[in-house]
């Protein structure tokens, strides 16, 4: 849809766009295809939308999964969409809330969407610790988040969520994209970033605690690492035996020791078949 269009559509729906919900709608369309070339959709697959708004990548979505799943809380627009789609799974509701419960996690999916900027790091957090995650997700979100996602160590973006997503994803920033693409004008820069779903190298052991361990470790970054993970288990025991410095920060480990520094810290199993004696 053009601005004209977008800026017409939402006066007949009596919409005035909300910057709490992220309300940003998609008027380039340049980027559209860009988004669904590095979704590469099959149509045997189901794809979840986050934030569907006025239907643009919806339609795209629907001419090529085999089931889409679509989230919107804006009850107007919601009634928009089933009057436009008609045999779409829409689901109305806040999406930080619905995801994992009133949507379910089904096999093989993708996430396709434009996050809402207001809810874009609790959402991906959703499916990146979900039981069963999407095997690929191509999202557009604000930059700054991009960058995080695909930061290196050392670097002052990479943190809590670089590391809880680079554990199962491959990242790339397929496309910068500019605020005049969106209507109204977000007061920063976009980005399409492409998150293909991986093996790591090293994986974290069933006991450990990766995840709270890795937040622990970033909760405050100038802090030494080591006083971050106390009551994790034996830290000195487990610095010495991976031949971690005493002084280190969260963010000089890269992903592959900090799994492996969760699994040193992970409680020991008992063996199957032993039984304690008194």
């Amino acid at each position: 849809m053009t601005l004209t269009e977008v800026r017409r559509l939402l006066t007949e729906l009596g919409i005035r766009p909300s910057r709490a919900m992220g309300q940003n709608f998609l008027i380039d369309a340049n980027i559209l295809p860009i988004i669904i070339e590095q979704a590469r959709i099959r149509p045997d697959e189901t794809v979840i939308e986050v934030g569907s708004g006025l239907g643009v990548l919806t339609a795209e979505l629907i001419a090529r999964a085999g089931h889409v799943i679509a989230i919107e809380k804006d009850r107007r627009l919601c009634a928009y969409l089933r009057e436009q789609f008609p045999f779409l799974e829409l689901v109305e509701g806040d999406a930080v809330k619905v995801i994992g419960t009133v949507v379910p996690f089904p096999d093989g999916y993708k996430v396709v969407a434009n996050l809402p900027y207001s809810i874009s790091t609790p959402i991906l957090e959703r499916f990146v610790e979900a039981p069963r995650k999407p095997q690929a997700m191509v999202l557009t979100l604000q930059r700054e988040v991009a960058t995080r996602l695909a930061a290196r160590p050392g670097t002052k973006e990479y943190g809590a969520l670089t590391l809880l997503t680079q554990v199962y994803y491959h990242v790339t920033v397929a496309h910068v994209v500019s605020p005049r693409c969106f209507y109204p004008s977000p007061r920063v820069e976009s980005a399409v970033v492409v998150l293909e779903r991986r093996d790591p190298r090293i994986t974290p052991l069933p006991g450990a605690r990766f995840a709270d361990a890795v937040r622990a470790g970033f909760a405050h970054r100038r802090k030494m690492l080591k006083k971050q993970l106390t009551g994790f288990g034996d830290v000195e025991e487990a610095f010495a035996r991976l031949g971690i410095s005493a002084t280190v920060r969260a963010e000089e480990l890269d992903l592959d020791q900090w799994i492996a520094l969760a699994n040193a810290l992970a409680p020991t199993q008992p063996c199957r078949g032993s039984s304690a004696k008194s």
